[in-house]
């Protein structure tokens, strides 16, 4: 056996070599670090067991990127690019504007579903002082959401279906902070398969708070009457 034979992890000896490109290896780097964070936690990304899931050898990481760091910037153009092209679906279904919202809104929460660790990697990126490129990006990511989803309300306080002073800046980061608290819960309690349920039942009081009405619900019980009574 020879030393560079010996060196590589134990599943790939003896097994056929297989070429990829630099951009597919790139790739498969960026969703292991996405997978390794959702299973273990950011903290537990190391480029050895980066390579470790790869199967390849440690140094063969830094052939297709100059550092971990690099890894890391990688990893949140990936998150821009996949998370934008759901809003991008979600946004083009067509519909009233309310109708699109929610369509926004599940999108996310279905992708975040699938992806736990994405969330996780922008939380501890962003719990970090100072600026660094993967905190930029993470930056620039949510204002262009927040801005693309205060047009999306004006448009209905347009149409008539919200109040025409709703503050639609604060709806938007209300909108954000709704997503980021199912992701919170869902971290908690590891139940990422939950969040669409929850997300489906969360929308409508969302809804109920921007138009400024009281929920459906507590109509039907009584409640809101009896307290005004």
């Amino acid at each position: 056996m020879t030393l560079a034979h010996a060196t590589l992890p134990a599943r790939t000896q003896g097994l056929p070599r297989i070429r990829h490109t630099s951009a597919e290896r790139r790739n498969e780097v960026v969703q292991t670090i996405v997978e390794i964070a959702g299973e273990l936690g950011p903290d537990a990304v190391t480029t050895q067991e980066i390579a470790s899931r790869m199967g390849v050898t440690h140094g063969a990481l830094f052939r297709h990127f100059e550092d971990k760091a690099a890894m890391w910037t990688a990893v949140f153009e990936w998150v821009r690019e996949q998370l934008g092209a759901v809003i991008d679906m979600a946004f083009a279904t067509g519909g009233n504007p309310l109708a699109v919202l929610e369509n926004v809104f599940m999108r996310h929460v279905s992708f975040v579903a699938r992806n736990p660790g994405v969330p996780r990697i922008l939380y501890y990126e962003l719990q970090f002082c100072g600026v660094s490129p993967q905190r930029r990006e993470a930056c620039r990511m949510v204002s262009g959401y927040r801005r693309r989803l205060a047009t999306l309300m004006c448009e209905a306080k347009l149409q008539g279906e919200l109040p025409f002073g709703m503050d639609e800046e604060a709806a938007a980061m209300l909108f954000i902070g709704a997503v980021q608290g199912l992701v919170v819960q869902s971290s908690l309690f590891n139940d990422e398969a939950g969040m669409i349920d929850a997300a489906r039942r969360i929308f409508p009081l969302f809804l109920d708070g921007i138009r400024g009405k009281p929920s459906v619900d507590l109509l039907e019980q009584g409640i809101v009457e009896q307290g005004a009574s």
